[in-house]
């Protein structure tokens, strides 16, 4: 029985170790963090059960390594639990953002239990007699023989790195798109690559380049310090993943990445040359140094020339929010409120911190319109969904770790790659932001430089022939463990396939799939989103059909499964939340409840209240988005002009060039009569944005408006030359071309507009009035 566990957990922490960075499925709607946290659940429950297990039945005691980062740990994620309680978004803080799934607190306790697995179950190979011992006998020094050893789960972990280079390589030079149409036929099913891979971008590490090259960053650091500390001259796997890495970074060409090596070895050979570790061979020394001199030149070289000539093209490079913004929005949203203070806005919560705090300044960047669920720095992210608690625990963690392995180094130079690593994953947690494999190698890394110290490191051990009472107690905690393990496989399975279904659907765009997703994953607001949006445009198509045609019943039945999926309501006998339930604080949900009662102000009584309540939900949300203001004043313009111009004037005010609230603010001129200057912001509009059809067609009305019909003229042809496919200018023309005699223009014009708008009556009314 004892082996039949031991194997259990030695299987199960040996297979995440080589699977984790390799593991990807084309299954679920992203390919990469979510299924590596599945893999990451399910594996280190299964070890973790076995554990207890062992304990439980075979060895009759609890026995347990305590390190002094134990308390450390445990504290930083008791905090981590008490932000989830206090979130402002829940089912982001449980199961991590949705798109990202790496920042949730399933995730971390899972990677807290790893930690505890490895301290437990990892030792240091020694040496012993030739012997064959069982793994349940004791050791000379009279510690039990490790389940795992630290060497062989290092080699582990180093196999699984030189796939994860090979692949990268596959892809970037095409390999894997070569290998498209390699497909087997089993049955009546195809098997083939996975879309996914054929991208210039996939490796399995993450879904960027970035990412990959931060991760081999870190990797490299590790590696240099085994060469250093190497007895074989480095050893030969050593040096080929080293100088394979290197040239992978370097067609990658990431600037974190660089900085990360960079500062990591400075840190590190300042502190080797000042407390002379290689005194009696300084010449190792000289392998940090010149890769410090390697990668130092590359913060100041262009190598797209070079990205170009060897892959002949430029690789698409990650959208990441800059350290500034970054470090702001995380103080900002740390104080927010005492709460903030204390927890932050809750783990797995960025996006709600960035959409609050983010500055004005934003609205001015290329990027302005992109909402970031993580920040450019991990640490900034702690400081902001988990406050001051959060950062000052995770610092004590890895102060501590830092000093102990300082005093553990001068007597045994074994920890210099842990340490080296260790140096590298927390510089690269202050430039760039925590995804599933850089947190599961940092909790690696700590487990093991746990492992490596053995000195700190007692064993307690409490009998149940001592404390008989516990047998019982564990033996009810055991039974539990395993009813609760087993509860979480059963919705992770229910979710998982909610997720297929929710991919699917999106894919194919089919409603009833998206609506299974939702059923059997009913937390989830995403899924709402997508329903409540397919829902509405559904409305829109079947609104332009002619009043002849128009379903009734199916136009009032996707208006209500619009707002329900949105709001929440009853569907048959069942309640179901919607997204603003579910997620009050999530600005994406307001939106869309904003977009649906907007867009069927006239087919539902009341909709106009609703759109405009929803649209300042949304803007006490995210007050600097200047398209929230805008939309607003349009929602106001007819009952409350002057309200709707003070929030197109906030909208420019947010953001001076935004041109759909210069729009507004010149139709509410020409409402008043003062075409001059509503002609006057038109053109200051186009002349900004040349390319602008809106404007053009609204300054052609203008102009129609104020009896300039040839100048009309000129600004409806000039819309349909950008887009000619603008039905509104096209009718514009035809209108124009109607009054002037122009038959045939006019026909041709109206025929072109039903083209692109089948069924319009009135449209129809014109042609017929033509032909006539």
């Amino acid at each position: 029985m004892n082996t039949i566990f031991n194997r259990i957990i030695k299987l199960s922490i040996c297979s995440l170790v080589f699977l984790l960075p390799l593991f990807f499925l084309p299954f679920s709607f992203e390919a990469f963090e979510f299924n590596k946290q599945y893999l990451l659940f399910f594996l280190v429950s299964l070890a973790f059960f076995a554990w207890l297990a062992k304990i439980v039945l075979v060895d009759k005691e609890i026995r347990f390594k305590r390190s002094p980062l134990d308390l450390f740990v445990l504290a930083f994620l008791f905090i981590a639990i008490l932000s989830t309680i206090f979130s402002v978004d829940k089912n982001s803080s449980l199961f991590g953002f949705y798109g990202r799934f790496s920042d949730g607190l399933i995730g971390l306790l899972s990677l807290g239990i790893f930690y505890f697995l490895i301290t437990n179950n990892v030792g240091i190979t020694q040496n012993r007699p030739e012997t064959k011992q069982k793994t349940e006998t004791k050791q000379n020094y009279g510690t039990p023989t490790p389940i795992v050893s630290d060497k062989g789960l290092i080699n582990t972990f180093l196999w699984s790195i030189f796939f994860v280079v090979l692949f990268s390589y596959f892809s970037i030079f095409g390999v894997w798109a070569r290998l498209s149409n390699l497909q087997f036929t089993i049955g009546n099913f195809q098997i083939g690559l996975p879309a996914v891979m054929m991208q210039w971008t996939f490796n399995p590490v993450a879904g960027s380049l970035e990412g990959l090259a931060v991760f081999l960053s870190i990797i490299l650091v590790f590696l240099i310090g085994r060469i250093l500390v190497s007895k074989q001259k480095g050893g030969a796997i050593n040096y080929l993943l080293l100088i394979s890495a290197l040239i992978l970074l370097l067609i990658i060409d990431f600037t974190a990445a660089w900085m990360l090596i960079t500062l990591s070895l400075v840190l590190f050979t300042g502190f080797i040359l000042w407390k002379r570790t290689f005194k009696e061979n300084v010449n190792k020394l000289l392998l940090p140094i010149s890769i410090i001199i390697l990668v130092g030149a590359f913060f100041f070289l262009d190598t797209s020339d070079l990205q170009s000539l060897i892959l002949k093209f430029q690789l698409p490079g990650e959208q990441i929010l800059n350290q500034g913004i970054s470090w702001q929005v995380a103080f900002k949203g740390a104080i927010e409120n005492i709460k903030s203070g204390f927890l932050g806005s809750g783990i797995g919560t960025f996006h709600y911190d960035f959409a609050k705090f983010k500055p004005v300044e934003f609205n001015q960047n290329l990027l302005w319109q992109i909402r970031f669920d993580r920040a450019g720095s991990y640490i900034a992210e702690i400081l902001g969904t988990m406050g001051f608690l959060g950062i000052l625990s995770y610092f004590a963690l890895i102060g501590l770790t830092l000093i102990i392995s300082y005093f553990f180094l001068q007597q045994n130079r074994s920890g210099i790659p842990l340490l080296m690593a260790f140096l590298a994953l927390l510089v690269g947690q202050f430039v760039y932001y925590q995804n599933t494999i850089l947190a599961f190698t940092f909790w690696l890394v700590l487990g093991l430089s746990v492992v490596s110290w053995q000195r700190p490191i007692t064993e307690k051990t409490i009998s149940f022939k001592d404390f008989p009472e516990l047998s019982l107690v564990f033996s009810l905690i055991l039974i539990a463990v395993g009813f609760l393990i087993l509860g979480t496989y059963f919705f992770a399975g229910r979710f998982y396939l909610a997720d297929i279904n929710y991919k699917n659907g999106i894919w194919e765009g089919k409603t009833q799939k998206l609506e299974k997703a939702a059923n059997l994953n009913p937390y989830q607001p995403q899924y709402k989103i997508a329903l409540s949006r397919d829902y509405l445009g559904k409305v829109l198509s079947e609104s332009q059909k002619s009043p002849e045609e128009i379903d009734q019943v199916a136009l009032s039945t996707n208006v209500y499964l619009a707002i329900t999926y949105s709001k929440g309501g009853q569907i048959g006998r069942d309640y179901i939340k919607g997204a603003t339930e579910l997620s009050p604080n999530r600005v994406v949900a307001w939106e869309t409840l904003g977009m649906v009662y907007r867009d069927i102000q006239g087919i539902a009584t009341g909709a106009l209240e609703w759109a405009i309540k929803s649209f300042e939900k949304a803007i006490t949300l995210e007050s600097t988005n200047p398209v929230f203001h805008s939309e607003l004043g349009k929602l106001l313009l007819a009952d409350k002009p002057e309200e709707a111009k003070k929030e197109f004037e906030k909208a420019l005010e947010l953001k001076s060039n935004y041109s759909d609230a210069k729009i507004q603010l010149a139709l509410i001129f020409e409402q008043k009569g003062n075409f001059q200057e509503a002609i006057s912001k038109l053109k200051e509009t186009i002349s900004q944005d040349p390319f602008n059809v809106e404007a053009i067609f609204h300054l052609g009305r203008v102009y129609y408006n104020d009896n300039q019909t040839d100048e009309a003229i000129s600004q409806f042809q000039q819309a349909i030359l950008i887009f000619p496919n603008h039905s509104n200018s096209l009718y514009s023309l035809g209108l124009i071309y109607q009054k002037k005699g122009q038959k045939e223009e006019a026909l041709k014009m109206f025929e072109r507009v039903l083209e692109l708008n089948p069924g319009n009556q009135d449209v129809i009314a014109k042609i017929e009035e033509l032909k006539k």
